[in-house]
């Protein structure tokens, strides 16, 4: 009889095997991973009764039965990512696969109180019922926040964008039903980046937002230091004595490649990229101004991190390769010894991108421990 460790590495290697191939058949697993078919089938037969996979397609053979393929099953737990905004609250499920399975938009102007977060923690208890009906339990509740997060997960430790400076965890969360955790909105995107492109090793992350932040990618992980304070690049100094920025001093880099910045006279962000596109002489002179201190942020950062560059974020959205490349080629101009060979490319994630890759911090966990990793 296989001791107990044995018997949960082979569980656990099925577990990991299933997941990376979506689905396999017995003979599969045999081959791959050299277990006996004996302990295939109790494997097989644990997992199912467990939920972690399900009967998959009979496979195509090429003389006698189709082999019966099973399939591991994404939906048997679900995570849940929050986003509180300024007038809305933004909800998003995601699959063990980071896939979204369901999503909500709530407006609701925020305030610093119990009663907000009380509502809030309503909103989320009756979404996370609501998916619990089609999906598997949800393993918990990730916050993407606007501000920076203490070392131990648990107080904002910087909150001016939304005046919460000092808010816990515990004030946040105090009417969910689920385990809750508080994450760094940039940290978050890049989280959902690398989920996206495992490939990735070294990279600083470019989020052009209404209010813009950055992440740091090393070795293939997220880079946050020991005060989580890693890839705050919004508040770099870009201009000595520049403009004013909500964090109190003057010249960050969120006064000058906040898209905010390229609207003039109540326009919206929309608005200003639709008038750039008919080749309007101002917007475009706006337009190239806002890229050199995009390629000047870009060229500080390289200086210490000589890494690939990721630009998201809402403006991002509306540049196309062409305009990709123009950054790419401003930043060499100004780089020293031209920049070096990199990387610099729009972000793979699609919309919700904080919300996603704050609601993969439960997912990964758990995965982890199927997988004994």
């Amino acid at each position: 009889m296989p001791s107990t460790a044995v018997r949960e590495h082979n569980r656990n290697a099925m577990t990991g095997y299933l997941y990376d191939h979506r689905q396999a058949t017995k003979q599969m697993i045999e081959r791959d991973l050299g277990l006996s078919l004996p302990t295939i089938t109790q494997n097989l037969r644990d997992l199912e009764q467990a939920g972690i996979i399900a009967r998959g397609d009979l496979m195509d053979s090429t003389g006698g039965r189709k082999a019966q393929a099973y399939a591991f099953n994404p939906r048997h737990r679900v995570a849940i990512g929050v986003s509180m905004k300024a007038n809305e609250v933004i909800i998003c499920a995601i699959d063990l696969f980071g896939a979204t399975i369901a999503e909500l938009r709530r407006t609701l102007p925020y305030r610093n109180d119990a009663a907000h977060y009380q509502r809030v923690g309503a909103i989320i208890n009756d979404f996370a019922a609501a998916v619990e009906k089609t999906a598997g339990p949800v393993l918990g509740v990730a916050f993407s926040i606007q501000g920076i997060v203490s070392a131990d997960g648990q107080t904002i430790t910087f909150g001016a964008i939304m005046d919460n400076t000092g808010l816990t965890l515990d004030e946040i969360s105090q009417s969910v039903r689920y385990p809750c955790i508080m994450i760094h909105d940039s940290d978050a995107s890049a989280m959902a980046e690398l989920w996206a492109d495992p490939s990735l090793t070294d990279a600083v992350c470019v989020y052009l937002e209404r209010r813009p932040g950055g992440a740091v990618i090393i070795d293939g992980k997220l880079h946050q230091g020991p005060n989580q304070c890693n890839g705050t690049i919004e508040h770099m100094t870009l201009v000595p004595d520049g403009r004013p920025c909500y964090c109190g001093r003057k010249g960050c880099m969120d006064a000058y490649c906040s898209p905010e910045t390229l609207t003039e006279d109540y326009e919206s962000i929309p608005g200003f990229f639709s008038v750039l596109e008919q080749g309007e002489t101002n917007h475009r002179k706006r337009m190239n101004q806002w890229l050199d201190y995009v390629a000047q942020t870009i060229v500080n950062v390289r200086s210490v991190i000589a890494g690939d560059i990721i630009v998201g974020g809402e403006a991002a959205h509306y540049l196309d390769d062409e305009e990709i490349a123009d950054i790419k080629r401003r930043v060499r101009e100004r780089s020293a010894f031209g920049g070096g060979d990199f990387t610099l490319r729009k972000s793979r994630c699609a919309d919700n991108q904080n919300v996603i890759g704050a609601a993969l911090r439960f997912v990964q966990s758990y995965l982890n421990e199927i997988r004994g990793a």
